[in-house]
């Protein structure tokens, strides 16, 4: 039987190993790409002489490269569904990370990233998402969370492993492990996606239907209702890939010896897979925007916290659960959001034309906090954050009023 008609429970007992799959692919994938550079940056400056502005370019070239080739990539998954994207994806990414390994330069080593930032376009982020609404229908957003759930361990699996394969066997043999797993592991589980087919026009009478599938958000509201989404993400996902990568900083300038920086600091990463573990077991109980209203609001707080109050160990602790909770919540939002609002009949393309701002402001974002916290300061670079995410959150507001008027 097609995924798109199997009940829930059905869907649950069915696609369960699937999903935990899934899971997997996704933490090889996100581990070998966006973590791994974290370990073996200084293999590269020695060998290469490329300094960590080079080496986390080519974060840059993969987050941009997805975000361009996002709309026409979604627009295919809505009619022919994700398997043949991800199993061809998994391929270029094995081939992308394999060249990697052999670069002997920063014109080789960059050019690789771009192979990679396609492979990583047709199967992670959101063509994985788009694979769970297709095949667990109404029980998508608790997948989704699950499985987010699970990603977060990406870093703690890849970076102990990335720094073993490449004090053992050099940062060469390393990536060339990384590029097996995608054969080896993780094609062999996109092989396993079911075939999609196309649920038929669903009729006016069938009103639950017709909620699940072309959601909540009102016909003549969805032009600036995506606009809203866009803004919501962007302004988020700019402080939550840029703030952290400074984390340590900002709590040593507070006062903070390194040690005690370090230690609050790891309390982020918990604090967002809790938040996370929330949202998939209770989040189904409240509306979605709801859930991610309070989030949004819960962000600017953390970073108002560390203004005002700075220099204590119970204002620091305060601030990186706050802030990575509030990370971990709009984290699931951003895939479970559109969903709940536009519904499964054409969300490829909904999450492809979202992914174009949201990836630019993502890759953008290192380096323009780079820049802030140098020009303007700690305490400065913070009130900034708290000020972007206050965009978000007033236009999450907003959305939520006009959802609720509609």
């Amino acid at each position: 039987m097609p995924a798109p008609f199997l009940p829930a429970a059905s869907r649950l007992s069915r696609h369960g190993p699937l999903l935990c799959g899934l899971a997997l692919t996704r933490i090889i994938g996100w581990g070998s790409t966006y973590y791994a550079p974290s370990v073996l940056a200084g293999y590269l400056d020695r060998e290469m002489g490329l300094g960590p502005e080079l080496v986390f370019s080519g974060i840059t070239i993969l987050l941009l490269t997805g975000a361009f080739a996002a709309p026409a990539l979604g627009k295919h998954l809505d009619v022919h569904g994700t398997r043949r994207s991800m199993c061809v994806g998994a391929v270029i990414c094995g081939l992308g990370l394999a060249t990697l390994a052999l670069a002997q330069g920063p014109i080789s080593y960059l050019a690789s990233w771009f192979v990679i930032g396609i492979g990583h376009a047709m199967t992670l982020a959101n063509v994985g998402n788009v694979t769970v609404a297709q095949i667990m229908g109404e029980r998508t957003r608790r997948a989704l969370g699950l499985i987010m759930l699970v990603t977060g361990f990406s870093s703690s699996v890849f970076w102990p492993l990335a720094a073993f394969l490449s004090q053992a066997y050099g940062w060469r043999v390393a990536w060339l492990i990384f590029a097996a797993m995608q054969i080896v592991i993780v094609l062999p589980i996109h092989f396993a996606i079911p075939a999609y087919h196309r649920s038929p026009a669903v009729e006016v009478a069938a009103e639950p239907a017709k909620s699940a599938d072309e959601g909540s958000a009102p016909h003549a509201q969805r032009r600036g209702i995506f606009w809203l989404l866009a803004l919501i993400f962007s302004a988020s996902g700019l402080v939550s890939w840029g703030l952290p990568l400074n984390l340590i900083a900002l709590l040593q300038s507070s006062g903070l010896s390194q040690a005690s920086a370090v230690g609050i600091a790891s309390l982020g990463g918990p604090a967002t897979l809790l938040a996370r573990l929330v949202d998939a077991v209770a989040g189904e109980r409240f509306p979605v925007e709801r859930v991610a209203l309070g989030g949004l609001a819960l962000g600017p707080l953390a970073c108002l916290i560390m203004v005002f109050a700075p220099g204590s160990v119970m204002t620091a602790v305060s601030f990186v659960i706050c802030f990575s909770a509030a990370m971990g919540v709009i984290s699931v939002a951003r895939a479970t959001l559109p969903l709940a609002l536009f519904g499964r009949q054409g969300f490829g393309a909904m999450l492809g034309k979202l992914a174009v701002p949201q990836n630019i402001a993502f890759a953008v974002a290192p380096l323009l906090f780079a820049v802030m916290i140098e020009s303007m300061g700690n305490r400065a670079t913070l009130v900034a954050s708290a000020a972007i995410q206050l965009v978000g959150f007033l236009a999450m507001l907003r959305l939520v009023r006009l959802l609720r008027g509609a």
